[in-house]
């Protein structure tokens, strides 16, 4: 079986949690390096790596895995650290890079990792901004080289099995769709608050998970054509102060956002419509919902827990179990495979670098939207503006669409 070699640049909460414990049980993807700025993280992965990879080795002993527990054992003992990406890249031959850093340092990580000659795969969202993931589009097809943006929500069994009820038309054609995407913020991370590093609030964050899940519920065959700031709610600033990283101050981006988008499928001129709720105030809807010609689907739970009701318009209902055959322990070993076996394979992810700009045009086409008065925005129309701001300003287009989102926010209230 072929082995790709990966390097993982970032070594915080997201690679710690759960893309560390997801690569002992990939024999696809083999660990060779860290790369993080801060001496404090890299300390703390490498502790981590030391209970993660022996748990895993024991464990395939005990089962008879002689062979499996040797090659974790000889992972475990040449994982190399850098404090610079840059050194990585250059010292290292990489199969592949895991990007697992804060929005502002995917673009241009991303890049580097690709003309260094490595394949890529970045955590959600793909960058701060659509024009940023315009760059990254640009540099894949340069190189020639695969990427992935990593939504693992995808991969979740609730909604699996959910799609593979729509693709079996259960419900008939799909009209409407909710998709709430919340919680209660992220207080304890301060980067998350900063639009310089963050590129925006929780419409950014939780939107990015959510428009994935609507997308691909419908069928990534659908073309997203309009954007609307639901006119309610819409994109804002629900709770002005928060208690963030130990000090209580005023936010400056959104920690609320409730998104209409229309889905169109080219070939016979249907749609669907989904509102996508994504919020660091909690939850207003009870689960996913989708409601279609012949009933209405519903999803409680995406992963260990999850059934799904199905209510046709005669009135019967049927709860469905998710099988424990799409019950998945970690996500990320799902979307880190799913790329992998792309690699090794020559196929493109269907999560790929086309998809990761789409969806940034959608959340940035429901910022310019909110902008404007929450009018309906088509994304040819947001495109065209995002053209003339690149000619504008050039490399600092990206910022300037930042430093209008925030002095919206700062003067509505």
């Amino acid at each position: 079986m072929k082995e790709l070699k990966v390097g993982v640049i970032g070594a915080g909460g997201r690679f710690i949690h759960s893309h560390l414990p997801a690569y002992v049980k990939i024999p696809e993807a083999r660990l060779v390096a860290i790369a993080d700025p801060s001496d404090i993280a890299l300390k703390r992965v490498m502790r981590e790596i030391k209970n993660v990879f022996p748990r895993e080795i024991e464990k395939l002993r005990s089962n008879g895995f002689d062979n499996m527990a040797e090659r974790l054992r000889n992972i475990i003992t040449s994982i190399k650290i850098y404090k610079d990406y840059r050194e990585m890249l250059e010292k290292e031959d990489l199969d592949l890079v895991d990007i697992c850093t804060p929005h502002k340092f995917h673009k241009p990580i991303a890049i580097n990792s690709l003309k260094s000659g490595a394949n890529v795969m970045v955590e959600k969202p793909m960058s701060r901004t659509y024009i940023e993931a315009l760059e990254i589009v640009e540099t894949v097809k340069e190189t020639g080289k695969m990427f992935q943006v990593n939504e693992d929500y995808v991969f979740a069994g609730g909604f699996y099995q959910f799609h593979k009820l729509v693709e079996a038309n259960i419900i008939g054609e799909p009209g409407y769709l909710i998709v709430p995407c919340s919680h209660s913020g992220p207080e304890e991370k301060e980067w998350f608050w900063s639009p310089e590093i963050g590129g925006g609030g929780s419409l950014l964050d939780l939107g990015s998970h959510a428009i994935n899940v609507a997308w691909f519920l419908i069928g990534f065959d659908k073309k997203p054509v309009l954007v609307k700031a639901e006119k309610f709610t819409g994109i804002t600033i629900k709770s002005r102060f928060r208690y963030i990283a130990g000090t209580f101050r005023k936010i400056n981006v959104e920690d609320d956002a409730h998104v209409l988008i229309k889905f169109e499928n080219e070939r016979n001129g249907s749609w669907t419509t989904a509102l996508i709720e994504a919020s660091w105030s909690g939850c207003e809807y009870e689960c996913t919902m989708m409601f279609g010609s012949k009933g209405i689907l519903k999803v409680k739970g995406a992963g260990e827990k999850a059934i799904i009701d199905h209510i046709d318009y005669l009135g019967s209902r049927k709860t469905i179990e998710v099988s424990q055959k799409l019950i998945f322990e970690n996500t990320a070993i799902c979307e880190i495979s799913n790329m992998c076996k792309c690699i090794i394979n020559g196929r493109k992810s269907f999560l790929n670098e086309e998809i990761g700009a789409e969806v940034m045009a959608i959340i940035d086409s429901a910022y310019y939207s909110e902008i404007n008065g929450r009018k309906a925005v088509t994304l040819d129309e947001f495109k065209q503006f995002a053209k003339k701001l690149i000619e504008k300003y050039g490399e600092k287009a990206s910022d300037e669409f930042i430093k209008m989102k925030v002095n919206h926010f700062a003067s509505s209230k």
